[in-house]
C-alpha cells in the first residue's frame, strides 16, 4: 500500500510540471528591528510571495537564508502555515537572527550606499507545499533602505 501512495506522489507531481505551474516568486518586503541582546540581534523579515499559478498554494512552513549586499545577514525557520491566493501574493512575517558581527559588517556596507538601495538575495524552501512536497526557491532582488531621521 506504501508504494501505491509512493508512485502516486510521484504521479502527481510530475503531472504537475505538464500543467505548467510554476515557482512562486519570493521577495524581501521589508526589515524591522525587533528584541537584541549584545550577541545576538533579532529582525522581523516580511518576505512577499507571489503566485503565478491558476491555483491557490498552501504550505506548512518554511526555512530560508537571506543574504544583503552579498553578506549573509541570518536565516530562519517557520512551521507556521501559510496560503498565497491563485495569481496573487501574500506577506508573510518571519524572524531572522544573526550575531553581532554579521550585523556590524552589514551596517559597514549599508554605509557605503549612495542610493540607499541594496541587493539581496533570498533562499530556502516552502515546505509541504499543497500538502505534498518541498520547493526551493532561490531569489534576487534590490531593497530600498527606508530612510533614517529625515
Amino acid at each position: 500500500m506504501k508504494w501505491i501512495a509512493t508512485t502516486l506522489l510521484m504521479l502527481l507531481l510530475a503531472g504537475c510540471g505538464s500543467l505548467g505551474l510554476k515557482k512562486p516568486q519570493v521577495g524581501l518586503s521589508n526589515i524591522e528591528p525587533g528584541n537584541s541582546t549584545l550577541f545576538e540581534q533579532n529582525f522581523t523579515v516580511t518576505l512577499r510571495i507571489r503566485n503565478p499559478n491558476p491555483i491557490p498554494l498552501s504550505a506548512s512552513g518554511l526555512n530560508f537564508e537571506l543574504m544583503l549586499g552579498g553578506e549573509k545577514l541570518g536565516g530562519g525557520a517557520s512551521n507556521q502555515a501559510f496560503s498565497v491566493p491563485a495569481q496573487g501574493e501574500s506577506l508573510v512575517p518571519l524572524q531572522v537572527h544573526t550575531s553581532l558581527a554579521a550585523w556590524i559588517r552589514q551596517l559597514a556596507n549599508w554605509q557605503k550606499l549612495p542610493d540607499g538601495k541594496l541587493d539581496y538575495q533570498i533562499r530556502g524552501e516552502l515546505q509541504g507545499l499543497n500538502g505534498l512536497a518541498t520547493l526551493p526557491f532561490d531569489n534576487k532582488g534590490e531593497w530600498k533602505l527606508p530612510a533614517l531621521g529625515r
